[in-house]
């Protein structure tokens, strides 16, 4: 089954960027039910992804959404907008991902622990990290990030309701919030309902153990009462927190399941051309994290695909790969930018961190069942050298398969050509000239011939 869905999404994507269909595969068939995977699952790999670069760990969009979503059902908000709010909260700070490189020019604090400890609420939460004249742009950057998110959800086969939802999600009820200053009334419950789990999950993530009690939720809600929420929504935020049931979900590792059960099924279903949509937008996000990774994983993507049809392998097997080399630096969103753009060699610590990308992107895809097992298999290997130099495991030689060494080849293809912060890109024929140095140390020779073929025919 997954090969089968690869080839469907990755026709889909193939033929929306390249122009074409992609051979062996016939125009259409994206406006069918896929069956294999939903909304909500494609909605927390994305907030899984978001959360690796908050720094949070994985799981914060998730309680967010639920947060809000006991709020949303304690206040009878109507099941039609639930849907909404759980897609909003999943999704609410996505835009952080186009804004990590900029923190990271004005900030010598790494974007996630300055993430993780601040919730984008005031300028002066962020004023002592930041250099001295950089206060007017940190606050441009706390309003770029509600904007982008919701533009990266207008993309997205959700309702207006999500994206508004998105972009407004650091209203307060005094004013003080951001964009567009909101107040009061004018903000509706379901606003509020998002903003009140974002930042009550936040703070119980800072306190620890000692902030999964109603006390805590309490004193955290008499704080936001009058100034983030409606006095009367704070107090129903505490009434909420009373509930043993609503503790036993939160910290029970079943909130996920919770969430699904309460959106209808017609608003989880997602077509192949909407997963599609969803997949391409999600890579591209997290190659925006940073300038030097602009268009990264489609190119690995295409060249894997190209060099397994140049190889003989069939077209469900060649999809896969090119869906291997889509998917397989989802993990860089938990990388900081101060790694990712550093203009000199990384030292030994933080080449050991950024090595943690392939456990992250693993954790990212995992929520989408089995569906993806083959294909995070090749990725999680994808640093493998045959001479046993690689990572995580060293393997070596024949350990290694073909399907990884073409990712892997694609990989360093990509990677040689492109600018980045230390060195100027290799020109194509360059880079595969160079690769042909470590044959058999590296690469497989098979497989660099067939992407010096790619290459040398133009499709490159």
């Amino acid at each position: 089954m997954s090969r089968e869905f690869c080839r469907k999404v990755w026709g889909l994507i193939y033929e929306e960027i390249e122009g074409q269909v992609p051979e062996g595969r016939k125009a259409g068939g994206g406006d069918r039910i896929a069956g294999e995977i939903g909304l909500l699952d494609l909605c927390l790999m994305t907030g899984a992804a978001v959360d690796l670069t908050e720094g949070q760990g994985i799981g914060h969009a998730q309680r967010v959404a639920y947060i809000a979503q006991e709020l949303a059902v304690s206040l009878d908000t109507g099941s039609e907008s639930l849907a909404d709010l759980t897609y909003a909260a999943l999704l609410h700070d996505t835009g952080l991902l186009r804004i990590t490189h900029g923190l990271g020019d004005i900030s010598s604090t790494e974007e996630s622990e300055l993430l993780k400890t601040h919730a984008l609420d005031a300028v002066e939460d962020l004023a002592t990290h930041v250099r001295q004249g950089n206060i007017q742009k940190i606050s441009e950057l706390m309003v770029r990030h509600t904007g982008d998110g919701a533009r990266f959800v207008a993309d997205l086969p959700l309702s207006g309701g999500v994206e508004q939802l998105v972009e407004e999600h650091h209203e307060r009820y005094d004013g003080h919030g951001y964009p567009s200053g909101k107040r009061g009334d004018a903000i509706p419950p379901i606003q509020q309902a998002l903003t009140a789990g974002d930042c009550l999950e936040t703070s119980i993530a800072l306190a620890g153990e000692r902030g999964h009690s109603p006390e805590f939720v309490r004193a955290e809600s008499l704080k936001l009462a009058g100034k983030h929420l409606d006095p009367d929504f704070a107090r129903e935020m505490v009434k909420v927190a009373q509930n043993v049931r609503f503790w036993g979900i939160f910290t029970g590792g079943q909130v996920a399941g919770q969430l699904a059960a309460r959106i209808p099924q017609e608003r989880t279903e997602a077509t192949y051309l909407d997963v599609a949509r969803f997949v391409r937008a999600l890579v591209a996000l997290v190659d925006a994290k940073s300038p030097y990774r602009d268009g990264h994983s489609w190119n690995v993507a295409r060249n894997a695909y190209l060099m397994a049809l140049e190889l003989g392998m069939d077209e469900d097997l060649a999809a896969s790969l090119g869906m291997a080399g889509l998917l397989h630096d989802l993990g860089k969103a938990g990388v900081s930018n101060q790694i990712l753009d550093k203009p000199r060699w990384l030292t030994g610590p933080e080449y050991e961190e950024a090595k943690q990308h392939i456990v992250y992107t693993d954790r990212i895809l995992a929520f989408a069942g089995s569906l993806f097992d083959e294909v995070r298999g090749w990725i999680t290997h994808h640093h493998e050298r045959l001479d046993g130099s690689g990572y995580p495991d060293r393997l070596k030689g024949d350990q290694i398969t073909r399907e990884v060494r073409v990712v892997a080849t694609a990989d360093v293809y990509d990677a040689l050509i492109s600018d980045r912060p230390y060195r100027k890109g290799l020109e194509p024929m360059a880079a595969v000239r160079f690769m042909e140095g470590k044959v058999n140390r590296y690469f497989d020779p098979e497989v660099l011939a067939a992407l010096g073929a790619v290459v040398s025919g133009g499709t490159d």
